[in-house]
């Protein structure tokens, strides 16, 4: 309905002038009229809408958008944005550009943080100075609706998703964002099937395709058509993982909503907390800087980690107060509040679980978190809180150090665990030769970080040392909610 109405717009400002308004000047700039267009068009509009940006530096800072399509700064509105992550509801620029079969139209977009001199954000992977090495460039082909460049179809770091840490450099003031490019043009339907694709296709070019599944295999036209499967030709959807990260086509599909891509290996992981004891006490919940900051280490390796706290229609419950969880209660919320009571409720074997309590048992002692089924963890706040002094000590706060034993938990439940450097108690201690021994396996499964480091080990030291990440992405396609 939303595209609908935002391409109604687009059309209304072809045939009678428009006015755009700038919300920060308030300024009124009038865009020449167009002319009603006939049968197959000779001119078509091309829509960017940028869905969601990111700050991988974590800043609350205050960001713009330049965009130019075929040349021409075409922004319908100019806006700000501030904080850390901000989902963009309307498209950002349109532009419309005459026809001609397989005609590429260069794209640009750039994201600038305001000041008196306002300086380039990173959000590609190329590399260069100032502007050249941090600005978004691709071609966008009008007849198959598909674009190449610094994005592409197929591209392990998404399609339609871009980063500043794709160049390998973390210290660009580097974001990520989220986008689309499609087509409009009156006279035809509103989905992403480009005129001239409906014609290769024998359909109806004036008719819109987008949420039909012409072929019958379980997943609508738009969906197949943005990445290269044939509409009308049925696939075993279901059967089929090109990234190899455990989801099928059908799971990607249902979590397209959500930035999925099926070409681009995605973690989703649903998040719960529990109630605090008082009134006046702070509720255990997953900090979002902490979220964000164990966001950027998967996106270093491109696998785009998604937090459902409540923003995906699962997370964010809020468990009655229980000062310590032992299995069998930690198993019965896992069913009541991730699966909502059915053991084959559509999420399992698509997110992973994490819950935050108060504290949990283990042999007889309360812990800091503990995986507790294939797909589900669980992390003790208040443990966090109480050794908090010493953490601090030791160069933590809060935010990292439950950070950091979350991604030790979750790294379980990814298949991190027959090492003998990942939880071996006799690292804890530096008067024990394994603190030592195990220094070079720098990660948050190693004991000898927890609570200090967020991030996972690339297996760099001959010695020693594994790479968690290969271990990870190896482990990824066998995840079903039962088994790796």
């Amino acid at each position: 309905m939303k595209r609908k109405f935002v391409v109604l717009m687009i059309l209304v400002s072809m045939i009678m002038p428009f006015v755009t308004i700038d919300f920060h000047s308030n300024a009124r700039n009038e865009l020449p009229a167009q002319t009603a267009l006939s049968g197959e068009p000779d001119t078509v509009t091309i829509v960017v809408h940028v869905m969601r940006e990111r700050c991988l530096s974590l800043n609350d800072q205050t960001v713009y958008f330049t965009i130019l399509i075929d040349g021409v700064n075409s922004m319908w509105w100019n806006q700000t944005f501030t904080g850390c992550d901000n989902e963009i509801e309307w498209p950002m620029a349109y532009h419309e550009v005459d026809y001609e079969e397989g005609k590429e139209i260069p794209i640009q977009i750039s994201l600038w943080k305001q000041g008196p001199i306002s300086t380039p954000c990173d959000i590609s992977g190329a590399e260069g100075d100032y502007a050249y090495g941090k600005t978004l460039t691709i071609f966008y082909n009008l007849t198959t609706g598909e674009w190449y460049g610094d994005d592409y179809l197929g591209d392990p770091s998404g399609y339609g998703h871009c980063s500043g840490f794709e160049d390998g450099n973390y210290d660009e003031d580097d974001y990520e964002i989220w986008f689309d490019i499609y087509e409009a043009t009156e006279g035809w339907g509103e989905d992403r099937l480009t005129y001239w694709d409906k014609l290769a296709y024998g359909l109806n070019a004036s008719r819109e395709y987008g949420d039909v599944d012409l072929d019958g295999d379980g997943i609508p036209c738009d969906w197949e058509d943005k990445y290269g499967y044939n509409p009308v030709v049925a696939e075993d959807h279901a059967s089929l993982d090109p990234d190899n990260d455990g989801l099928d086509n059908v799971e990607e599909w249902k979590t397209s909503e959500w930035h999925s891509d099926p070409f681009a290996q995605d973690v989703f992981v649903e998040v719960d907390g529990m109630k605090a004891k008082h009134p006046w006490q702070d509720d255990y919940m997953l900090p979002r800087e902490s979220q964000y900051m164990i966001m950027n280490e998967f996106v270093k390796h491109n696998i785009s980690l998604h937090f459902d706290d409540g923003n995906m229609g699962g997370g964010g419950d809020l468990i009655p107060y229980d000062d310590k969880m032992w299995g069998d209660e930690l198993e019965a919320a896992r069913l009541k509040y991730f699966l909502n009571g059915d053991p084959d409720n559509w999420r399992r074997g698509v997110f992973h679980y994490g819950l935050i309590c108060c504290q949990m048992g283990w042999y007889g002692r309360p812990a800091g978190g503990r995986m507790f089924y294939i797909d589900s963890c669980c992390v003790g706040a208040q443990y966090v809180r109480n050794w908090l002094p010493l953490m601090r000590l030791q160069g933590s706060d809060y935010t990292t150090a439950i950070a950091s034993v979350f991604m030790h938990e979750l790294g379980h439940t990814l298949g991190l665990f027959d090492f003998e450097g990942i939880d071996n108690e006799k690292s804890r201690f530096p008067w024990n030769k394994e603190f030592w021994e195990w220094g070079p396996y720098k990660s948050c499964m190693n004991y000898r970080y927890v609570y200090k480091y967020v991030g996972y080990s690339d297996g760099d030291d001959p010695d020693h040392d594994q790479n968690d990440w290969a271990v990870i992405k190896e482990r990824m396609s066998r995840f079903q909610g039962d088994w790796w």
